[in-house]
């Protein structure tokens, strides 16, 4: 009996309620947020009650909490199951010396996951295009008169969305979305990185990128880790690498964005095209950047179909999206949308698509999306417009596919070290968002008393660390968790 109610005492004061807003006036106190902009919304979702507000309706940059909105959208929008098919026609018929006496088209879908590094060994990237090679030598081509054409204009080629800044665009975050995708769109430069103060040394790429020139100003320094910048912007083959990397490493990887996704998507092609035993004796032509070599759009109705290749699903690449916050991944699905919808998967089409969607759904006042990552300043969103989303995915059919996409505290992706050790540890599912001066959560908590919440937090403009502010903002989420 003594052992019973001393784990019941023990059960009831883990599980005792504090005093949320307590802990919410002592956080706005706070000397780091004097000059800070705050948008704070939590309820109870089984009675759609506050249990706490600050500023809900205050939109704010939120930096990658935006991805719910993708997510969400791509899940109710297009159903979890929808795949992006490419597709590889020819147009003429094969010769009976295995001469393919035409072109090779290659009809682009906007697959992400193709040879991504979330979906394959890192020593298998290149594995779908060998059974593409497959597929095409088993038809018998031996040779390949005529030209590949890689065609990605159903997704434009706008390069990133308004409002993504130049320090960002070079590096692998800032990765765009294309018609034609490949290695997740990003560059692996693998350096040799000497004593402090020498200059790490570039020994290769992954891809190899023809042109490609990059002006290497980096320092080795002790223990700084990956601590660089990469400078150039979209089909733009010039780069500059500033900052450090952690001296005395003998491979050190940096990612950066991929200059032209569909001419690297045919240089990789052709390369296993031809390792297989098919000839090309025409050339590579981008849509984009030999437009003036091509009819567009391409009439693919008399076209001879050789190969379909169905991507992965908007439920997996949604979980990527959330769970490491890839910011690629996001802008795909908001590309998918687009194009499904609008006959065309531009950033814009996609953003139209979303908040047109929601407008009759929830209560969109303050919501004004300019990318589907986050990347880009222009965003802004309150914490009122984010719980609402949390609302009705709560309510969905989708609901339980939603929120397997978000990442756990103190357990999984970008969350695995939030709340780690602390009593709300397991207990919140929510995508964060992070810039320079910007950190946001939003997501749901099952708390100690069995109640579900959804929750939105928005900090603007603090002048602390991104961890200390972390720190700072556990402190609600345990609250929350005790309610």
């Amino acid at each position: 009996m003594k052992l019973v109610f001393l784990l019941s005492l023990f059960s009831s004061l883990a599980f005792s309620q504090v005093n949320l807003d307590s802990v919410i006036i002592a956080f706005q106190k706070d000397k780091s947020l004097a000059n800070a902009s705050i948008s704070f919304l939590a309820i109870d979702l089984s009675n759609d009650s506050i249990i706490g507000n600050v500023n809900d309706s205050l939109s704010l940059p939120p930096a990658s909490t935006v991805k719910l909105f993708s997510t969400a959208s791509a899940i109710e929008v297009l159903g979890s199951n929808y795949k992006p098919t490419t597709k590889i026609y020819s147009n003429t018929l094969l010769s009976k010396d295995s001469v393919l006496k035409g072109n090779l088209y290659i009809k682009g879908a906007a697959d992400i996951s193709l040879g991504s590094q979330y979906f394959n060994h890192e020593d298998s990237l290149s594995q779908f295009l060998w059974r593409w090679a497959d597929t095409i030598y088993a038809k018998g081509i031996r040779k390949i008169s005529g030209d590949i054409i890689g065609d990605g204009t159903a997704f434009g080629y706008q390069g990133v969305p308004n409002g993504w800044a130049y320090d960002d665009i070079g590096n692998y975050y800032g990765a765009f979305h294309a018609g034609l995708s490949i290695y997740d769109n990003w560059i692996r430069y693998y350096f040799q990185v000497p004593a402090p103060r020498l200059k790490p040394i570039l020994l290769k790429t992954f891809p190899i990128v023809p042109n490609l020139t990059l002006k290497n100003q980096l320092i080795a320094q002790n223990g700084v880790g990956d601590n660089s910048i990469i400078y150039g912007g979209p089909y733009n083959y010039d780069r500059t690498i500033r900052g450090s990397l952690s001296a005395n490493s003998p491979s050190f990887i940096v990612k950066g964005s991929m200059p032209d996704p569909e001419n690297q998507f045919l240089q990789a092609f052709k390369e296993v095209l031809e390792q297989r035993g098919i000839s090309i004796e025409g050339k590579l032509i981008s849509c984009r950047s030999n437009h003036d070599q091509i009819t567009l759009p391409i009439n693919y109705s008399n076209f001879h179909l050789l190969l379909e290749h169905n991507g992965r699903s908007v439920k997996e690449i949604s979980f990527w999206t959330n769970m490491k916050s890839i910011n690629v991944y996001a802008e795909t699905l908001n590309a998918w949308i687009g194009f499904e919808k609008l006959g065309e998967g531009t950033t814009e089409n996609g953003v139209k698509v979303i908040e047109e969607y929601w407008s009759s759904r929830i209560n969109t006042h303050g919501l004004n999306l300019t990318d589907g990552s986050g990347l880009s300043r222009s965003n802004s969103v309150s914490a009122r417009n984010y719980c609402e989303l949390l609302k009705y995915m709560y309510l969905s059919k989708n609901r339980d596919v939603f929120k397997s996409t978000l990442p756990i505290a103190g357990v999984s992706g970008t969350l695995s070290t939030f709340c780690k050790g602390q009593c709300a540890e397991g207990k919140i599912y929510a995508k964060s968002g992070t810039m320079r001066r910007i950190k946001s959560y939003a997501g749901y908590v099952d708390t100690g008393s069995g109640k579900k919440i959804a929750f939105a937090l928005i900090v603007n403009n603090y002048s602390c660390s991104n961890n200390m502010i972390m720190k700072k903002m556990e402190t609600i989420m345990n609250a929350l968790y005790q309610q």
